[in-house]
C-alpha cells in the first residue's frame, strides 16, 4: 500500500496547477488522483439490493478552524469485506471555512465517486456494501478550503474476507416433513455475527456455527427432491448444490415376499425416508420386532397371515412413520399355508362325560377346507378356526384313559395320547340334620 503521504504532495500538485495544464475536468482529475493513491484489485460491483446483514454505520465529520486545521474525523476507518456500510457525514455549526460559505464536498474512490455537498450544521448519510476489499481514499473537493486543504484526506480499509465453502451435508437425506439433525462440513464460516442456513430456499432451525468449518442445523419442512444447502456467514455465502435430498418415504422391496400364515417370519424392506419409530402392517395387520435400521431400511417379523381360503392372496405392505408420512408396496407379501401340525393342546384332561372345551394350536389351520377334530376316535363337537395357528374343539363322552388327538384339514395329523379322559367322582351333597 502506498504511503498516505504521498497523497499530500499529489493532491497539493492537482489542486495548484496540474489539472490547468491539461484540459481535464477538475473532478475527474480529483478521481484520477484518488485511484493513484488508492490501493485495491479489481473492483466488485454493487449488489442490486442492499441487506442489513452485516451493518455498520461511520460517523464521518469534516471540520475546519479557518486557521491551521482542515480535517476529516475519523482520517481512517476498517470494515470487512460483505459489510453494509453506512457513513453519516456531518460538518458541525463552528465549522470556519470556506469562507465563503461554500459546503465542503465529499469525494472517495469507488465508492463515492460523485461529488457529495455538505452543508455546515447538516448531516448527510449514504449506504453502500464494501464489495471490493483494500484501501480507498477519501477527500474534501472543495478548493476554496483554504492553504491548509490538502491535509482534507482519509481512507477506508476494506479486510478481504474469505469466502466460504460447503464440503458435505451429513446426513444428506431426510424427510419431507424436515426435522433431520444435520452437520454442515466446510471452511471459512464466520463464528461471529449471524449465520443462516437454507435448504431448498426454506430457512433452517436451531443453526449453530460450531466452528469455522462445522455447522450444525434442522432441516425444515420441503417436498421431495434434491435441493441445495446454501450458508450465509459473515456475510458471505456458500451453496452445495443439490447436497441435501428430501426423501418421502418409498418402499422397494420387501425379502423374502412369502411366508407362513403362521407369522414370524424374519423380513427386510428397503426404501427410502423412514423414520425411527415407524410402523409396519402387512394386510392391515401389525408386524412385530419392527427395528428400523436405517432411512434405507427396516426389519420385522411378520405377523399370522390369514385363516381362510384368500390366504395366497398378495398383501399390501404398509410403513407408517411417526411424523404421519407413509409408504405402501402394494400387494407386495403373498401367506402361504404351511403343513398341518400340532403343537399343544389345552386343557389336557377331561371328563369322560366329553364337554371340555379344548385349545389346539399348530399350524395349517384354515377355513378353507373341511375341518374336523377327533378324540380317540370320536369326533369333538363345536369345531372352530380361530385364527391361522388357533382353534377349538369340544371333546366328546370316552371311555377313561388317555387317547390320540387327530386334526383333518384334508390331510391328518395326529397327536399321540394327548388327551386323557378322568373319571370325575360325584359331588356329594352335605345332609342336613
Amino acid at each position: 500500500m502506498r504511503r498516505i503521504g504521498g497523497f499530500v504532495i499529489a493532491l497539493t500538485l492537482a489542486a495548484f496547477g496540474a489539472y490547468a495544464q491539461d484540459e481535464m475536468d477538475p473532478l475527474e482529475h480529483m478521481k484520477m488522483m484518488m485511484h493513484a493513491m488508492s490501493s485495491h484489485g479489481v473492483v466488485i460491483p454493487q449488489p442490486d439490493a442492499i441487506t442489513t446483514l452485516d451493518a455498520k454505520t461511520i460517523q464521518l465529520q469534516a471540520f475546519t478552524d479557518g486557521v491551521r486545521t482542515w480535517t476529516w474525523t475519523p482520517n481512517t476507518f476498517t470494515v470487512n469485506q460483505g459489510d453494509v456500510v453506512t457513513l453519516q457525514i456531518s460538518v458541525p455549526t463552528t465549522d470556519r471555512s470556506p469562507a465563503s460559505g461554500a459546503p465542503h464536498i465529499f469525494l472517495m474512490d469507488t465508492y463515492h465517486e460523485s461529488n457529495l455537498n455538505l452543508v455546515r450544521g447538516q448531516t448527510v448519510t449514504f449506504t453502500f456494501t464494501a464489495t471490493t476489499p483494500g484501501t480507498f481514499v477519501y477527500i474534501c473537493n472543495q478548493s476554496e478550503c483554504g492553504a491548509g486543504h490538502s491535509s482534507m484526506f482519509g481512507q477506508m480499509i476494506v479486510n478481504a474476507v474469505t469466502t466460504p465453502s460447503i464440503s458435505s451435508v451429513a446426513p444428506n437425506t431426510g424427510s419431507t416433513s424436515g426435522g433431520t439433525n444435520v452437520t454442515i462440513n466446510g471452511s471459512n464460516f464466520s463464528t461471529s455475527g449471524t449465520t443462516t442456513v437454507t435448504f431448498g430456499g426454506n430457512a433452517a432451525t436451531n443453526v449453530v456455527v460450531a466452528s469455522s468449518t462445522k455447522i450444525t442445523a434442522t432441516t425444515p419442512a420441503h417436498a421431495a427432491g434434491a435441493v441445495d444447502v446454501v450458508v450465509t456467514t459473515g456475510g458471505q455465502t456458500a451453496t452445495a448444490t443439490g447436497a441435501f435430498t428430501y426423501a418421502a418415504p418409498s418402499i422397494s422391496s420387501i425379502t423374502p415376499n412369502t411366508g407362513s400364515t403362521a407369522g414370524g417370519t424374519v423380513v427386510t424392506i428397503a426404501g427410502t425416508g423412514f423414520q425411527s419409530g415407524a410402523t409396519v402392517t402387512i394386510g392391515g395387520v401389525p408386524a412385530a420386532n419392527v427395528n428400523v435400521v436405517s432411512d434405507t431400511q427396516i426389519t420385522a417379523q411378520t405377523p399370522l397371515g390369514p385363516a381362510t381360503q384368500q390366504a395366497g392372496q398378495p398383501r399390501d405392505v404398509v410403513v407408517t412413520n411417526p411424523d404421519g408420512t407413509g409408504a405402501t408396496l402394494a400387494r407386495g407379501f403373498s401367506y402361504f399355508v404351511p403343513p398341518l401340525s400340532i403343537v399343544a393342546i389345552s386343557p389336557a384332561t377331561g371328563g369322560t362325560g366329553g364337554g371340555t372345551l379344548v385349545t389346539i394350536t399348530g399350524t395349517g389351520f384354515t377355513t378353507g377346507v373341511n375341518s374336523s377334530v377327533t378324540f380317540g376316535g370320536v369326533p369333538a363337537t363345536s369345531v372352530t378356526i380361530l385364527d391361522a395357528v388357533t382353534m377349538q374343539a369340544t371333546a366328546p363322552a370316552h371311555a377313561a384313559g388317555t387317547v390320540d388327538v387327530v386334526v383333518t384339514f384334508g390331510t391328518s395329523v395326529t397327536r399321540p395320547n394327548a388327551f386323557t379322559y378322568a373319571l370325575i367322582p360325584p359331588r356329594h351333597r352335605s345332609v342336613k340334620h
